[in-house]
């Protein structure tokens, strides 16, 4: 079994405790500390995250790339693990300084010392980040299982601590410490590795490459991270806890799509380096297809079953937000696809410019359109600006893409069809369903399954869809060689 089939078995079921966990705590979360106590965690939780991307510095996506070169050379390995940690040290510096001027200014917002207290341990213990560093070595192994371990610490930790809505910042606290717990079991491997050594190294040779990426990171982060601090700055906490929710449901949902760019990444940077164009062009299909056979079918799902979602999971203190979902439906295809264009292409081919270029562009989309949607219809408002963003930067993205490698396959009309086809069948299931007399939980249950099921079986016998075909096989001899092992 190839390595990459191998890793993205491992991605699955990385991608798949990530979307089980939030299943099962948001339910339990969104009942303890209503829409306020949300709103309040994910405005700081937002706003860590943005000073945690300044300090990264654009370390992660470089990194993992130069890690993926160097990873046969052991002398130039440590070398660059060195250099990279002692940058990462001086930029988490500067950010954390950056911080505690921004916390001056937004202190009404937060107005709870408890909140700021995690929110700063975060900051610290993100001097030490080297997440980049297993990605590169393409370790998703060891990424899967200690992930799965500290997410199931973290779930315990949910159902223990959380009683009440004054609970709020011990939800953030269990948020911190589980980051915390992976870096730290990050750095106790990785110095088991690596001879970490900050004598005569020469970390300022990597500016000029990083540069790019560190103004891409920022301006793509503004999107990502920012859309509950400015939804806060001209709403209300009960809007932003409307919106972060169903924003994070949305989020999981993709994650099993767009976690797989992180296993393509370093494969693609090897093929291009190695100049194997016919392996670049069919590992970049096979990553596209991947993209439609579960986006699409996700999408529809999300649209056709928003109001039982938000019922069953967030409970009836959320039901205001259903037309949230139906809004973000579409998030999971635009967010994977535009990020296969920006990463899998753009990047991989040194073409960083023409990405920041396209987030410069989306980041200031979404500030106006954020602050201006926001204002006039709350959290709705600041749903239609992620995705009128995420739209924008999609069609630049796919522009640039196609300028970038004129012979790539950059999208596959052919699953996107079946992929079309197949969701369509949902539209009949969910309504008969509907129909029959039980309870909301078991009619959402049994749609998922009905759907879910029909939809491969579509796919396998009648459409015989290329890629779902190379997946079961690859499954099938993964668990087939465990068992030999």
């Amino acid at each position: 079994m190839s390595s990459i089939k191998r890793n993205l078995v491992y991605n699955f079921i990385l991608s798949g405790s990530q979307l089980l966990v939030p299943l099962i705590s948001i339910p339990y979360i969104s009942r303890v500390l209503m829409p306020d106590g949300i709103g309040r965690v994910s405005f700081i939780d937002s706003f860590t995250f943005y000073f945690i991307s300044i300090a990264e510095f654009g370390i992660m996506v470089y990194g993992m790339r130069e890690v993926a070169r160097a990873r046969n050379n052991q002398e130039d390995l440590g070398k660059l693990v060195s250099e990279l940690m002692a940058l990462h040290m001086i930029t988490s510096l500067l950010s954390l300084l950056l911080y505690g001027i921004a916390v001056y200014f937004v202190w009404d917002k937060i107005h709870d010392p408890r909140l700021l207290l995690f929110s700063v341990s975060f900051l610290l213990v993100g001097f030490f980040s080297c997440e980049w560093y297993f990605f590169g070595m393409e370790e998703f192994r060891y990424i899967t299982f200690r992930s799965i371990a500290t997410r199931i610490a973290g779930l315990i930790s949910i159902f223990v601590l959380l009683k009440s809505p004054s609970d709020y910042y011990v939800y953030y606290a269990i948020i911190v410490t589980t980051a915390i717990a992976n870096s730290i079991w990050n750095n106790v491997l990785l110095f088991r590795r690596i001879k970490i050594s900050f004598a005569g190294i020469h970390w300022k040779r990597h500016l000029s490459f990083m540069w790019v990426i560190f103004l891409m990171d920022i301006f793509y982060s503004i999107p990502l991270m920012l859309d509950n601090v400015f939804l806060r700055f001209v709403s209300t906490e009960t809007a932003v806890g409307l919106y972060a929710f169903t924003m994070k449901m949305a989020k999981v949902s993709s994650v099993l799509i767009t976690d797989t760019l992180i296993v393509f990444f370093p494969r693609i940077i090897s093929l291009i380096k190695n100049g194997n164009e016919g392996g670049l062009r069919a590992t970049v299909l096979q990553n596209i297809q991947l993209i439609i056979f579960f986006s699409v079918p996700v999408s529809a799902g999300m649209f056709l079953l928003s109001g039982q979602i938000i019922s069953v999971f967030l409970g009836k203190n959320f039901l205001s937000a259903t037309g949230d979902l139906r809004i973000l439906s579409i998030y999971p295809f635009l967010k994977a696809y535009s990020l296969f264009l920006s990463k899998q292409i753009l990047i991989s081919h040194n073409r960083e410019k023409l990405f920041l270029k396209s987030t410069i562009i989306s980041a200031a989309v979404f500030i106006v359109l954020t602050l201006v949607l926001s204002f006039l219809f709350a959290d709705k408002g600041a749903c239609s600006a992620i995705i009128i963003t995420e739209m924008n930067g999609l069609l630049i993205n796919y522009f640039y893409a196609k300028k970038t490698n004129m012979r790539l396959k950059i999208f596959d009309w052919k699953c996107f069809f079946q992929s079309i086809c197949g969701a369509l069948i949902f539209v009949p299931v969910i309504y008969a369903i509907k129909r029959m007399d039980m309870a909301e939980e078991f009619s959402l249950m049994l749609s998922v399954l009905v759907c879910f099921m029909l939809y491969v079986i579509f796919q396998v016998f009648i459409m015989r869809n290329e890629f779902v075909l190379q997946l079961k096989t690859s499954v099938q001899f993964f668990f087939r060689n465990k068992k030999l092992n």
